[in-house]
């Protein structure tokens, strides 16, 4: 016979999908009539980004653009110019079943990158980039919490675990006309751009979630074309977004993940040569993740005091102890610029970062390299590029309060700054700030059927009411119970026992 299970369920976030695929990039073009001829390559750049993002069922589509920025020195001036390449990019991801409730986290990253010119007014190149995507949907978690028979005996655990409210992606707009100043000289091109973003705050009501934050937008621009002079410029600009996302409260746990899709700056300096006026158009996509504490009780184990049972059991999964992850910290580092020496730095910024949690000295890490490019003046003031990285450690507190961390971590640059320190050195600092969360994952074993073997009866001694026993120090009453084809709490109360293991050994009654 097969009993009866009482079942309930939680919800839990499941990643239903994780890949990546390869772009390629293959280009050979020429060189625009308004751009000089190429005396060296200084540096080709690839910057990927997502104008659109489709998740629906089984499916998701990303459509995009490829940024390619040809770096070079002019043949007549040893000024540093720039040529640029569009290239539209597409490609979809399929899985095995649907995602309802889903948020699909898109990284794009260069593979590698070779360029060369083939004249001085054609370049050919060849590399790949990446579209890494994750895919996390709203799933229930089924177990079960009773089993319903008169003579079924059951033990049930409970835990304390983060049930998931809401998850919701939501993509907006952020546009700024922005003001170089006088006092900076009138922008006649953008040689680089760079925009990133932060969350500062969330404040969240039912269903919404206002989220603060901070957008910054750093340049390298041109203030004379036929010299080739170059200026810099960072914009911290603030704003505020109210997202819609089912399942948010007051009371929930709320991460917040902040992506810039792609962005375009325009110099108002293109029709009217003396402004210094600067327009950014920019599109954001914000993830959320809500969680809230709540108990749950499952089935463990189960006998019953007439049948043999047949029992079947199956794990299931949960987070536990979900916080959020919010440090600020700095690495510098020293580095060489080679055997020609540096004499300025014209421009330095970040061109990745890459992390890893690991356990280290018996306390748990986030370590990684931010990836620093500069260019600058040798000792001759000729132009180079060079590349070097940084190195950072961070051990926030709340990583060394859990046994088996699950950690979800971004590091992003928030500022750079440099120093020469010699003829061919200088010493590079990164200020950082590592976002996330953090929660310990478990696996419960519970029984999810019980069948009642009827052709095997258990056999009770039934010619006396009580039993005299002997038990061990340790043993479990579930384990004599179950022996004895009676209850746990029919022996405690036999005994004057509030625990359910034998303090000490000795000998008991057993009802019968």
């Amino acid at each position: 016979m097969e009993y009866q299970m009482q079942r309930e369920s939680c919800s839990v976030c499941e990643t239903v999908y994780e890949g990546t695929k390869e772009q390629p990039i293959d280009l050979d073009f020429s060189l625009p009539d308004y751009c000089p001829d190429i005396e060296r390559i200084l540096k080709c750049r690839v910057c990927p980004g997502v104008t659109s993002r489709n998740l629906s069922g089984d499916m998701l589509e990303v459509d995009g653009n490829v940024l390619i920025s040809l770096y070079y020195l002019d043949a007549k001036k040893q000024a540093i110019r720039l040529c640029e390449h569009t290239v539209p990019y597409s490609c979809s991801f399929n899985w095995k079943g649907s995602a309802e409730e889903a948020a699909a986290i898109v990284r794009l990253r260069t593979e590698y990158l070779n360029c060369r010119a083939l004249s001085p007014r054609r370049v050919d190149i060849h590399g790949a980039f990446s579209v890494a995507v994750t895919v996390c949907a709203k799933k229930e978690q089924e177990y079960f919490s009773r089993i319903e028979g008169e003579d079924i005996q059951q033990s049930c655990k409970s835990a304390e675990i983060s049930r998931l409210c809401g998850i919701g992606q939501q993509q907006f707009s952020l546009t700024e006309v922005l003001d170089i100043g006088a006092g900076k000289g009138s922008p006649e091109s953008i040689l680089r751009s760079d925009l990133s973003v932060r969350c500062d705050s969330v404040k969240a009501m039912t269903d919404k979630l206002m989220v603060s934050g901070e957008a910054i937008l750093r340049l390298l621009y041109v203030t004379d074309l036929e010299t080739g002079m170059q200026d810099t410029m960072t914009f911290n600009i603030p704003f505020s977004q109210v997202l819609d996302v089912r399942g948010v409260s007051d009371s929930t746990t709320n991460e917040v993940l902040l992506e810039v899709m792609n962005y375009e700056t325009v110099l108002k300096s293109e029709f009217d040569e003396n402004s210094t006026l600067v327009t950014l158009d920019a599109r954001l996509c914000a993830t959320v993740l809500a969680t809230e504490t709540a108990g749950i009780e499952w089935v463990e184990d189960a006998y019953s005091t007439e049948y043999e049972l047949s029992l079947t059991k199956k794990p299931y999964s949960f987070m536990q102890s979900f916080d959020l992850l919010k440090e600020e910290f700095s690495a510098k580092n020293e580095v060489t610029t080679g055997e020609n020496g540096i004499t300025k730095i014209i421009d330095l910024w970040c061109d990745g970062v890459s992390s890893i949690c690991v356990a280290e000295n018996e306390q748990m890490t986030v370590r990684g390299k931010v990836n620093c490019c500069m260019l600058a003046l040798d000792s001759e003031s000729v132009p180079y590029y060079l590349e070097r990285s940084v190195d950072f450690t961070a051990a926030p507190e709340s990583l060394q309060t859990r046994k088996n961390p699950v950690v979800r971590a971004d590091v992003k640059v928030s500022g750079l700054s440099f120093r020469i320190t010699g003829d061919n050195r200088v010493e590079i600092k990164a200020d950082l700030c590592l976002s996330g969360s953090v929660h310990e994952g478990c696996v419960m074993k519970g029984i999810s059927a019980a069948e009642g073997l009827d052709d095997r009866c258990r056999r009770k001694d039934k010619a006396a009411a009580l039993t005299l026993y002997y038990a061990d120090e340790g043993e479990r009453l579930w384990d004599i119970a179950c022996a004895y084809c009676t209850s746990v709490e029919a022996v405690k109360l036999e005994n004057d026992l509030t625990d359910d293991v034998m303090t000490a050994a000795g000998m008991i009654l057993i009802p019968m």
